[in-house]
């Protein structure tokens, strides 16, 4: 019925939402897209946008407006009231009831996708109209009706619709005229430090899943886009609304399998790149994709593996070999400066406003640079971590996480650590949670955008994916569970408002989940 495939997708879907695969991934992918995935071997540029006239699209519709039906009153005060006791009952009763949906009986446990609608264990049979009710239970749970679709009301009365309108007007907005408080702003409440209400959608690639490893996967910073990537050479572009999830772009790079694709300059743009010596800029206004050959200045860089952007800055960081951040103009492309280290860079991060860089070397230290001055202004040893791996700071740069060889996340306060005669100085460097639940090296970190959340992840086991509260520290104990079925997990990320999180796995899967504790997108 519609009511089913509402939730747990069409019939050929390749999985449901519990994560048990049920049959085959159906790849839909495009004769263009097979034809020139023959030539691997060949360098020649590549451009093909799909044969579409644009590479991006938001479908920006309002939602279908939503007309209570006024059945109208009497205009006389004398009417019987047997008259309206009629009314109402007939106003209560179905226009026809479905007698072959209340005798059928529907197994629960035949199916994994209706499993979760037991009430407990022992539970199998249910009448017909049972199960329609408990779909649309859990259609709710997974999309929640949005506030401007509920009802209103003002003190302990409805809004009467035999009012006029200018009094229902005024009892109607009764609540937004008398307080000042945000339309936008989010619950008060704080989010639990223990369990975590998290609710698996369909995989936001579902209608076009990688046909290698996911090695990225994004949100875009304002519009409702996912972008993922991987080493099919592939960048797809994906509409989220945790529903359909349909796909809007992809972008087949013939000689370039992807290791590092992100949103810049507010979303603008997109660059890809990889183990090679050059790296393609795709345009989101345009539509137009440029090929970059390397950046200027540096010809021995073999390798753009690990380029880092940021979403307000006009900056890219490439990590060399060695202990060297090569700094690139995210608008003009062209070589900077490049920031030393004394020992190999493992990873860098951007704070939010992109006029700082973090990075962290093989030697445990980690650095803070400037970059409207391109220096360092403060560094310090964390001893505390043994081969450092992965670091993140937070968006509100409270907080910043580190990831070692053996499997440690440490989270540190940068209020507590900074000193109060010099901002840029750090002195005392201890964490003040330490996480081992993780067993083999850390292989990302990500806080979601109130830091409140942060992720933590290994590739190199299935399942090695955590969430971490703050300020508490706490490991979630709920999720993920033995049915999670992660994979091996190869990135992560929040959306701009922690409303989805997205995870890419060695599947070509990019699974998503939605959080309800925030509201937003």
């Amino acid at each position: 019925s519609d009511l089913e495939r509402l939730v747990f997708g069409a019939d050929n879907d390749d999985e449901d939402v519990d994560g048990e695969a049920v049959g085959e991934i159906d790849t839909q992918a495009t004769s263009d897209e097979e034809s020139e995935r023959s030539d691997d071997n060949s360098d020649e540029e590549n451009e093909d946008n799909g044969g579409e006239d644009t590479l991006f699209f938001v479908d920006t519709e309002r939602p279908d407006q939503i007309s209570n039906t006024n059945n109208g009153s009497s205009d006389s005060e004398e009417e019987d009231s047997e008259e309206e006791e009629e009314e109402e009952e007939k106003a209560d009763t179905a226009a026809w009831v479905d007698d072959d949906t209340q005798n059928a009986r529907v197994a629960l446990k035949d199916s994994v996708r209706t499993r979760k609608l037991r009430k407990d264990e022992g539970e199998n049979v249910v009448h017909g109209d049972v199960y329609e009710e408990r779909l649309r239970q859990q259609f709710q749970k997974i999309n929640p009706a949005p506030k401007w679709a509920q009802e209103t009301q003002t003190g302990d009365a409805w809004v009467s619709d035999s009012e006029d309108s200018e009094d229902r007007k005024m009892r109607a907005g009764g609540d937004l005229l008398q307080s000042s408080k945000s339309l936008l702003s989010r619950s008060n409440a704080l989010l639990p430090p223990s369990i975590i209400d998290i609710v698996r959608t369909r995989n936001g690639n579902q209608a076009a899943p990688s046909q290698s490893a996911v090695s990225a996967v994004q949100f875009h910073p304002t519009a409702n886009v996912m972008l993922t990537a991987g080493l099919d050479k592939t960048l797809r572009l994906f509409e989220v609304d945790g529903k359909d999830n349909q796909k809007i772009q992809s972008i087949f790079f013939k000689d370039l399998p992807i290791s590092s694709a992100q949103f810049i300059r507010g979303g603008q743009e997109v660059v890809v790149s990889g183990s090679r010596r050059w790296y393609y800029s795709v345009d989101v206004e345009k539509g137009a994709v440029t090929r970059i050959s390397g950046i200027p200045g540096l010809p021995t860089l073999n390798s753009l593996k690990y380029m880092h952007g940021c979403n307000n800055g006009d900056r890219l960081a490439v990590m060399s070999n060695d202990g060297q951040i090569h700094l690139v103009s995210a608008r003009t492309k062209q070589f900077i400066r490049t920031l030393p280290m004394n020992g190999v860079v493992r990873d860098v991060s951007f704070t939010a406003d992109g006029n700082y860089l973090w990075s962290v070397g093989t030697d445990n230290e980690m650095y803070q640079w400037d970059l409207r001055q391109n220096q360092c202004v403060s560094r310090w040893h964390d001893q505390s971590l043994f081969r450092a791996t992965r670091m993140e700071i937070s968006s509100d740069t409270s907080y910043y996480a580190s990831g070692d060889h053996a499997g440690m996340v440490n989270i540190y306060d940068v209020n507590a650590i900074r000193t109060q005669a010099d901002d840029a100085a750090f002195l005392n460097v201890k964490p003040f949670k330490a996480i081992d639940n993780l067993t083999t090296s850390i292989s990302g970190l990500r806080f979601n955008h109130s830091s409140e959340i942060l992720g933590m992840f290994s590739n190199k086991s299935q399942g090695q994916l955590k969430l971490a509260h703050l300020p508490t520290g706490t490991v979630f104990s709920n999720w993920p569970s033995m049915s999670s079925s992660l994979g091996f997990v190869q990135c992560i990320d929040f959306s701009p408002h922690s409303g989805f999180m997205a995870v890419g796995n060695d599947k070509g899967k990019a699974m998503l989940y939605r959080l309800p504790h925030f509201q937003g997108y």
